[in-house]
């Protein structure tokens, strides 16, 4: 696979429907190009998959389903990957130092499908394990924030706080 294809977006662990195609949305309104869902469950996977393909083809953005997260590091032998936890599980911020430290990476980052995220066997798996510096603001919350943050077009002063 090329590097062109990176950044790559996943969500990770997704059991609604509504979520899958919310997913496709919210990471092709922020940019970007290569997005994943792994291990799609009940509606997700009988309805959810159809409807976020559909929305990736319209939108142009190269779309998959994988099985599980060793899938990816199978398939795509990325540089780093990234788990977004919200806090307290993270070992480090999602801030404007951390996204800088990408450049030049083929990097791919995981966002957990359900509420209250990645599971410990799932963050075992992980290069980082970065949390967004907010609350725990549900699934979908992180995923926008954390893409967001990864833009580099958002960014947080802690300092200021």
């Amino acid at each position: 696979m090329n590097d062109s294809k990176f950044p790559i977006i996943v969500f990770h662990n997704v059991t609604s429907a509504s979520r899958c195609s919310e997913f496709v949305k919210i990471a092709a309104g922020m940019g970007f190009k290569t997005l994943v869902i792994t291990q799609a469950q009940g509606s997700a996977a009988q309805r959810g998959l159809p409807a976020a393909q559909k929305i990736a083809f319209k939108h142009e953005i190269n779309f998959m389903s994988l099985y599980d997260l060793n899938d990816l590091t199978e398939l795509f032998n990325p540089d780093e990957l990234l788990l977004i936890v919200p806090p307290p599980y993270g070992k480090t911020n999602l801030d404007n130092d951390f996204v800088i430290s990408l450049k030049g990476k083929r990097w791919i980052a995981v966002f957990g499908g359900n509420d209250p995220g990645l599971s410990r066997k799932d963050i075992e798996k992980g290069d980082s394990i970065v949390q967004v510096p907010a609350g725990d603001l549900g699934s979908i919350g992180i995923l926008v924030l954390g893409l967001a943050l990864l833009t580099g077009k958002f960014r947080f002063n802690l300092d200021k706080q």
